[in-house]
C-alpha cells in the first residue's frame, strides 16, 4: 500500500508535550488542524478553539439544511393524507395560548 503525505501541518507527541501552545499557534498560522503523530501513526488532531467552534457551527448549519430539505420533501409528497389543526385538535385549535418568550425555542 502506498504511503501518502498529508498536506496538513503535523507534529509529534513529543512536540506537543514540550509546547502545546506552539502547536495551537501552528494551527492558527496554517489555518488548518495539526495532525499529531505518535510512532508514525496519527494519534490525534489539534486545532484552535476558533477552528473547533467553526466546525461545530458548520455542522449545525448543514444539519439545519438537511432538516429543511427533509421537511420540503415531505411537504411535496402529495400521496400523504394531511390534516388541519382544527381536525387534529378540534375546538382547542381556536384557543389563543400565551407565548413564553423564554421557552428555549428560537
Amino acid at each position: 500500500m502506498p504511503m501518502y503525505t498529508l498536506n496538513v501541518p503535523t507534529a509529534s507527541v513529543t512536540e506537543v508535550k514540550k509546547s502545546p501552545a506552539r502547536i495551537f499557534d501552528l494551527a492558527a498560522e496554517r489555518e488548518n488542524a495539526v495532525y499529531v503523530f505518535n510512532r508514525g501513526s496519527v494519534s490525534g488532531v489539534m486545532l484552535t478553539q476558533e477552528q473547533f467552534e467553526g466546525f461545530i457551527r458548520h455542522i449545525e448549519e448543514l444539519e439545519d439544511r438537511l432538516i429543511d430539505a427533509e421537511a420540503a420533501r415531505r411537504l411535496a409528497d402529495t400521496s400523504v393524507k394531511t390534516y388541519t389543526d382544527a381536525e387534529v385538535r378540534g375546538e382547542r385549535s381556536a384557543l389563543s395560548l400565551p407565548l413564553d418568550a423564554d421557552d428555549g425555542w428560537e
